[in-house]
C-alpha cells in the first residue's frame, strides 16, 4: 500500500486521477473512504471480470445508516456482455440507481487511461457526467448479480435538504459537464438520458433558489458568475438559466 499526498485538496476527483495515473493493477475500484466493500468478493469480482475479457464490470449495492439498517438495491439488467450504450437503454428508467456513481463498478486500467477517462479536478458530483463519457466509450461491459459494495449515509443530513450555495454552484458545474457529452455524442439514448436528467435538477435547483434567504442569494449569485454555465442555456430552460445565473426568484414561475 503507498499513501500519495497532495499539496493542495484537489477533492475526490483529483485524488482518483492521481490514484489512476499511479496504479499499476489490471483492474481499478474507486472506494469512497467512508464505505465499504462485502467481504470476500474481490476475488469473484476479479474472476467474472477476467473471464470476459470485459473493461467495466457493474454489480449491485446496498445503502447502510448509522444503525446498519441495510437497503438493498438490486437493478434489473441481462447478465449478457454488452456495450455502454446497450445498457443504457436498458436502465433509461432507473439508470440514477447504478450509472451515476462510480464506485460500483470495477474498471480495465488501461481501458480508462487509453481513452483519456479521468474525472473533473477541484469539484463535487464528479461521478456523473464521467460515467457517461464512460460507457459512450464501453464496449465490453457485464452485469453481475453480487452485492460487493456498501454505501454509508448519514439519515440526518438528507433530510437537510436545501444545500449551501457552494454545493449548488458544484450542482450547476456538474449539469455543465454532462450538457458538453450530451452536445458531443452521436448516440441519441445519451441524448435523451442527459437532457432529462438536466432539465430535472434544473427544476430542484429552481427550488432551492426560492428558498434562499437574501444573503445567500447575494453569495450564490457572486460564486456562480465566476463560472461558464451557457451550455444550460435553451429556449426550454432559459427562465431556469437565467435564475440560476443571477440567483434571482423573479424569473421563475
Amino acid at each position: 500500500m503507498r499513501l500519495i499526498h497532495h499539496e493542495r485538496n484537489r477533492k475526490l476527483g483529483g485524488a482518483r486521477n492521481t490514484g489512476l495515473k499511479m496504479a499499476s493493477g489490471k483492474y481499478v475500484w474507486f472506494v469512497d473512504s467512508d464505505d465499504y466493500i462485502s467481504p470476500n468478493c474481490l476475488l469473484s469480482l476479479l474472476n467474472k471480470a477476467e473471464e470476459n475479457d470485459i473493461e467495466v464490470l457493474l454489480f449491485d449495492y446496498q445503502i447502510v445508516d448509522r444503525e446498519n439498517i441495510q437497503i438493498v438495491d438490486h437493478p434489473k439488467i441481462d447478465s449478457a456482455i454488452i456495450t455502454g450504450e446497450q445498457l443504457l437503454y436498458q436502465v433509461q428508467s432507473f439508470w440514477y440507481k447504478c450509472i451515476p456513481t462510480a464506485w460500483n463498478k470495477l474498471y480495465l486500467r488501461d481501458f480508462l487511461t487509453g481513452n483519456k477517462l479521468f474525472f473533473a479536478d477541484d469539484v463535487m458530483y464528479e461521478d456523473t457526467d464521467w460515467t457517461f463519457r464512460l460507457l459512450e466509450k464501453a464496449s465490453k461491459v457485464l452485469y453481475v448479480e453480487k452485492i460487493a459494495y456498501n454505501y454509508r449515509v448519514n439519515v440526518e443530513s438528507i433530510t437537510k435538504i436545501q444545500p449551501s450555495p457552494e454545493k449548488m454552484v458544484y450542482t450547476i458545474l456538474q449539469q455543465n459537464r454532462c450538457a458538453i457529452v450530451a452536445e458531443n455524442t452521436h448516440l441519441q439514448i445519451f441524448k435523451d438520458v442527459i437532457y432529462a436528467y438536466i432539465q430535472a435538477q434544473l427544476t430542484v435547483l429552481r427550488t432551492w433558489i426560492k428558498a434562499m434567504s437574501i444573503k445567500q442569494k447575494w453569495l450564490y449569485g457572486r460564486s456562480i458568475t465566476k463560472y461558464d454555465i451557457h451550455r444550460l442555456k435553451s429556449s426550454s430552460t432559459w427562465r431556469t438559466w437565467l435564475a440560476i445565473r443571477y440567483g434571482i426568484t423573479c424569473f421563475v414561475k
